[in-house]
């Protein structure tokens, strides 16, 4: 396991009802501003942990954006208060353009994200890194998936929140 604990788990999925939501970026108190600006980096802050399904988020965040978010750094399960915390949009609705948090209570250890690319009813199809089986601890909770991408399509579950990226 990594010093600061930053570990990746392997999501399952079974079912959610899914529907719309506001998309919004972090608030700073001017409309006309750019929202993300001092909550995006041009580095992924995670370059310590490569290989892990945070790191792989971040990529992925910033392949589809351009920039990384700076406020989340730490264990999976963390993300969605860390995105609150510095304003990003957390619902409970899958939405593409969007990161998908699962909670430890669903995939054990210490949660997993994943990049929503599309949804269609309950399908949500994910780009997540470090997914498969074999993590423990014993392992630094590496799986069959660690350091690469794979897409697949899973069922939205309670225990699934969303940061939804602008």
């Amino acid at each position: 396991m990594k010093a600061n604990g930053i570990v990746a788990a392997f999501a399952v999925g079974s079912a959610l009802s899914l529907g719309p939501s506001m998309a919004t970026a972090p608030a700073n108190g001017d409309p006309a501003a750019d929202l993300t600006v001092g909550r995006t980096i041009d580095h992924n802050p995670l370059s310590d942990y490569e290989g892990y399904c945070t790191w792989g988020a971040q990529e992925q965040i910033h392949a589809h954006t351009g920039y990384y978010i700076k406020a989340l750094t730490g264990n999976a399960e963390t993300w969605v208060n860390q995105a609150e915390a510095a304003g990003w949009t957390v619902v409970g609705d899958a939405e593409p353009h969007s990161v998908a948090v699962f909670s430890s209570s669903l995939v054990g250890g210490v949660g997993h994200v994943a990049w929503v690319d599309a949804v269609s009813g309950r399908a949500i199809t994910i780009t997540e890194m470090n997914s498969g089986y074999g993590a423990t601890a014993a392992n630094g909770y590496h799986t069959s998936g660690f350091h690469e991408f794979d897409t697949r399509t899973v069922e939205a579950v309670p225990g699934i929140s969303y940061i939804l990226i602008p």
